[in-house]
């Protein structure tokens, strides 16, 4: 049982201005719920801030916004207490409250005498549209009020830096601090200032759009004959994929049931292109009424990620991550090496839990240097900012969960981008080699090896952290493993006080001989632990069979 006594409980409970929402779901929530309401309190992750809709720190709730853009507006004024003026963009998804959050944050800055972009009547913008505009409007920052893939029961605060690059930990540790600092946030009251509200142009969407029309090699090109499906979610590429893929001339099956703002998914279930249920509608139903289209792309809901599917000799296959980048990588290295246009000292950013085939194709094939980094695009783009001095030339950023950047543009993931390149690949080998994609995808695994990834995903509830979580970590970490599935360890890493210039995390790999390797790792925005296997073999038989061992092996471990 709940205690009723708890004193943060009666706080909120007693307090006679109490935000009137706030109030209805603390009268209505479960003593469960009341557990993991104020018993803990939201955190900053890899990503931000994000957390279950509700009452109580730890909740996410307009009280949430009010304290951390509070302490947000207080790093700015100490960074940059002369450009104030420059302003901070500030944009929303289609989630419960984003609306009204994304407002309240631009009303908040004002009052710290800080300028707020809001876009044309506050509508919704996808994520990387946020990242672009911060450096198009050359702002000090950049807000979007977003869960990214979660459920609807969820939503969050991400922040972006001067570059449209995520917060390093630096700066989300200096905010944390301050919000620890707030004592008093259910009575803390403010004044606005409308005369720094100022709305994002449509010149600066525009440029948005030019970049994403100028990354196609073959613009002008019919695309007669070619079709496709697209899925928003629901969420906020609705308004610019379809739109910019039919004026580059292909034919777009937009999925109905998922082409409108609506915040409970309840047509996607979930809503994150790596798992089923999002798959369900596009697959069953237009997929098998268009079945002469030849792929599906599907973005989730603030539009940073993208899943795919190919129609491929009349049946649909889902691609992963670790798929999808091999053949964007290597369609965008090949197209540039074509047309003379591959930058001196060219440089790949991906994440230490990604598969090593991309790095291999970009290396071994159009020598490329490979900069590995934490999860989290945060890690890349702080990296992609240091090229100048090192002398490096951007020419592709991602990770294995279904994040891709192919101009810097946005230093974060961008499913946009991803989009219209996937979109051109498909059509090109589909028009001058009637390949599918997974025709490439093989001609690439002869070529490399035959990679099988997998990744599984143990979720828990917030207040199991401590419990559950680290528990499964210090298994692994001090276990002494030797061997795993029948399979020889060859070598172990353990990042938690840093590697690869790279600074700790809590994060695991262990090698094996054949050069499979498996990673576990906390997520930094949810309360679960992911597992990463990439499993490489001398067939796709063999590699599937080496990750069948070893998920089996680790859930039998846990």
């Amino acid at each position: 049982m709940f205690n009723k006594k708890n004193p943060v409980y009666l706080q909120w409970k007693n307090n006679e201005m109490l935000d009137e929402e706030v109030k209805a779901m603390l009268n209505k929530a479960s003593d469960e719920e009341l557990n993991a309401a104020f018993n803990i309190e939201l955190e900053f992750g890899t990503a931000g801030i994000r957390g279950v809709l509700g009452a109580g720190p730890g909740r996410f709730n307009i009280y949430t916004i009010k304290k951390v853009t509070i302490s947000y507006a207080k790093l700015l004024q100490r960074k940059y207490p002369n450009n104030l003026e420059r302003g901070v963009v500030v944009g929303h998804d289609n989630r419960h409250n984003s609306e009204r959050f994304a407002k309240e944050v631009a009303e908040i800055l004002t009052s710290f005498g800080i300028k707020a972009y809001l876009f044309k009547n506050n509508e919704m913008k996808p994520t990387p549209v946020v990242s672009f505009a911060v450096k198009d409007l050359n702002a000090i920052g950049g807000i979007v009020i977003t869960a990214s893939h979660n459920p609807a029961e969820y939503n969050g605060y991400k922040i972006y830096d001067e570059f449209g690059c995520q917060l390093i930990d630096e700066d989300t540790k200096e905010i944390s601090e301050i919000m620890n600092e707030i004592m008093n946030i259910l009575d803390w009251k403010y004044k606005k200032n409308d005369a720094l509200i100022e709305v994002v142009s449509q010149t600066t969407i525009n440029n948005y759009l030019k970049m994403i029309e100028g990354l196609q090699f073959f613009p002008n090109q019919k695309r007669e004959n070619f079709k496709l499906i697209y899925s928003a979610v629901n969420g906020t590429g609705t308004e610019f994929v379809p739109t910019i893929l039919k004026k580059s001339g292909y034919e777009v099956i937009e999925v109905e049931e998922h082409a409108f703002a609506d915040e409970t998914f309840k047509n996607v279930v979930n809503p994150n292109p790596e798992f089923d249920p999002a798959w369900k509608i596009p697959l069953e139903k237009y997929g098998q009424a268009y079945n002469d289209a030849a792929i599906i792309i599907m973005t989730d809901p603030d539009a940073d990620r993208i899943g795919l599917a190919i129609n491929h000799k009349g049946k649909w296959i889902r691609l992963d991550g670790n798929q999808t980048g091999p053949l964007l990588i290597n369609w965008k290295l090949s197209q540039l090496k074509l047309n003379n246009r591959m930058p001196k000292n060219p440089a790949l950013y991906s994440s230490f839990v990604t598969s090593d085939l991309g790095d291999r194709i970009a290396k071994e094939g159009y020598k490329v240097n490979i900069i590995k980094t934490l999860t989290g695009f945060k890690w890349m783009g702080s990296e992609i900012l240091k090229e100048k001095d090192r002398g490096l030339n951007f020419v592709f950023a991602y990770e294995e969960s279904y994040g891709y950047v192919l101009n810097e543009s946005t230093l974060d993931k961008d499913g946009i981008q991803a989009a219209i390149m996937l979109s051109e690949m498909a059509w090109y080998f589909h028009t001058n080699h009637n390949k599918t994609l997974i025709d490439v995808l093989n001609d690439l695994y002869k070529e490399y090896g035959f990679y099988v990834t997998k990744t599984l995903n143990f979720n828990f509830k917030p207040e199991e952290i401590k419990s559950k979580i680290d528990p499964i970590m210090n298994k692994f970490r001090n276990g002494n493993l030797t061997s795993f599935a029948g399979f020889e360890i060859d070598m172990i890493e353990d990042y938690i006080n840093g590697l690869y210039n790279m600074p700790g995390q809590n994060l695991l790999k262990f090698y094996f001989k054949d050069k499979s390797w498996f990673a576990i790792r906390p997520s930094g925005t949810e309360p679960k632990i992911k597992v990463y296997f990439v499993c490489v073999g001398d067939s796709q038989q063999d590699a599937e069979l080496k990750c069948e061992k070893m998920v089996k092996e680790f859930k039998k471990e846990i």
